[in-house]
């Protein structure tokens, strides 16, 4: 009977040494070889590394797999211990991992299989029967060979936090960074009831976005951007003499891009664009997460609000730089459907902390339009354009061009209709002139309008 449950046991104990080989071979092809050589056929590994990770064997990282697993295939009795020095690592790794990656990460059924499997692992080598195996007459002693594979697990567990550690310091003493994040101050904003307030602004409505400007403020330009084209960002600008300032507004764009992330979104687990963006601004552990938050709000734009308005909820920051006032928010709707982030730059004197709040607490998503109503905007626009209301006019051309973006006579008449007084604008004419010459090469009213516009801008201007 002992020799049948100790030939069990060997069977058991080689095909998990044997799975250990091979996680330590794959790990070796798929993520170290790589980083130094040019590897140009790489198959789909996500099923196979789903199941060294599911089964916690992917806790051992590639010199222990090598050492601990042929221990184990050899039934070295020192190899018993590693294997048990890395289970009992686990809780470590989990503390790694929430503090790197936040709780969502730990919200994932993944862990509760990889404790599972610590569990049964830490039993199955606490029994006689496989104690035996690896022999009782030798000792363990940590100041031996056996010892240092031990203490070197246990390091190795703790070597990302060490890392943190470091890289906080570091941080802190070389680039001034606060050692510790505190949490975004909420602030609940409600709608301005202030009329000598709201009688500086105007209501727009544009890329889905309704929001109060200054009325001396113009739009001044609309293009797509992003890998996709599925980011639209508007100008709106003061186009005075003295100019106030300039309002950007970014439809379906955050600060940190959820999209262009999504290695990292992974990472962090499931979570909202509010949520991930929350993340970022106060993880204090993670030196690449840190990293994206000091690209993005370095120090001297101050401290960022959490701010809340009815149903949205997003993030402030403001700051001060010479003569003028610096403003960035992000707003994301109760759905986390619509997304938007507000840029504004204005004159200090001529705007103040209740204008920012003003304009902060006018925002509001609208509900998003059907391309077939475009044209719907464009005859608005038209109307709005040969009664002389040309600001008004341009903003419908906008909609239609948002609403349907390849549509050369939308584009055209929201080129025709913008503001000519400076080279930047005659610029962002070009580009729009461009898309409709690409798109229709035959456009003779935007072949005569190109050259007007070519005939004013800067030599090297040109040809950009």
């Amino acid at each position: 009977m002992e020799a049948a449950n100790n030939k069990k046991e060997i069977i058991v104990l080689r095909i998990y040494s044997i799975l250990i080989l091979i996680y330590s071979v794959f790990d070796i092809i798929t993520g170290i070889l790589p980083k130094f050589f040019a590897i140009t056929i790489k198959p789909d590994t996500a099923f196979v590394n789903y199941f060294f990770t599911l089964t916690g064997i992917a806790l051992y990282t590639t010199p222990i797999n090598i050492i601990v697993g042929y221990g184990l295939l050899r039934r070295r009795f020192w190899a018993r211990y590693g294997a048990i020095a890395v289970m009992l690592t686990f809780p470590i790794i989990i503390l790694t991992q929430f503090l790197w990656w936040g709780a969502y990460s730990l919200n994932n059924y993944p862990i509760v299989v990889q404790c599972l499997f610590v569990i049964l692992t830490l039993l199955y080598f606490s029994r006689g029967p496989v104690k035996a195996l690896f022999g009782q007459a030798s000792s363990f002693r940590f100041m031996s060979w056996h010892g240092l594979l031990v203490i070197m697990i246990i390091l190795i567990s703790f070597s990302w936090i060490i890392f943190s550690l470091y890289w906080k310091v570091h941080a802190a003493w070389k680039c001034g960074h606060p050692f510790f994040i505190d949490s975004p101050q909420l602030t609940t904003l409600e709608k301005s009831k202030n009329s000598e307030i709201l009688g500086k602004y105007r209501k727009v409505e544009l890329i889905s976005i309704s929001l109060l400007v200054p009325k001396e403020f113009s739009l001044t330009g609309l293009k797509r951007e992003g890998t996709k084209m599925n980011k639209w960002v508007a100008s709106l600008r003061d186009i005075g003499p003295d100019k106030k300032g300039y309002i950007g507004l970014h439809g379906n764009a955050y600060t940190f891009d959820f999209d262009e992330l999504k290695d990292l979104r992974k990472k962090i687990g499931p979570c909202t664009k509010f949520d991930f963006e929350k993340f970022i601004l106060t993880n204090n552990w993670n030196p690449i997460v840190s990293t994206l938050r000091a690209i993005a709000t370095p120090s001297e734009k101050g401290s960022v609000k959490e701010i809340h308005i009815n149903d949205l909820k997003g993030f402030l920051i403001e700051w001060q730089k010479k003569d003028y006032l610096n403003v960035e928010f992000s707003l994301y709707d109760r759905d986390d459907k619509q997304t938007m982030r507000v840029s504004i730059n204005i004159k200090k004197g001529y705007f103040d902390k209740d204008d920012t709040l003003a304009i902060l607490s006018s925002v509001e998503f609208l509900r998003p339009e059907e391309p077939s109503l475009a044209q719907n905007h464009y005859e608005k626009g038209l109307a709005l354009f040969h009664q002389g209301n040309v600001q008004q006019a341009r903003v419908e051309f906008a909609n239609a061009y948002y609403l349907s973006p390849e549509n050369p006579t939308y584009i055209f008449m929201f080129a025709k209709s913008l503001p000519v007084k400076e080279t930047k604008n005659y610029k962002h004419i070009k580009d729009l002139l461009d898309i409709v010459l690409r798109i229709k090469p035959n456009h003779k009213e935007a072949q005569k309008l190109l050259k007007e516009v070519e005939s004013k801008l800067p030599k090297g201007a040109k040809s950009n």
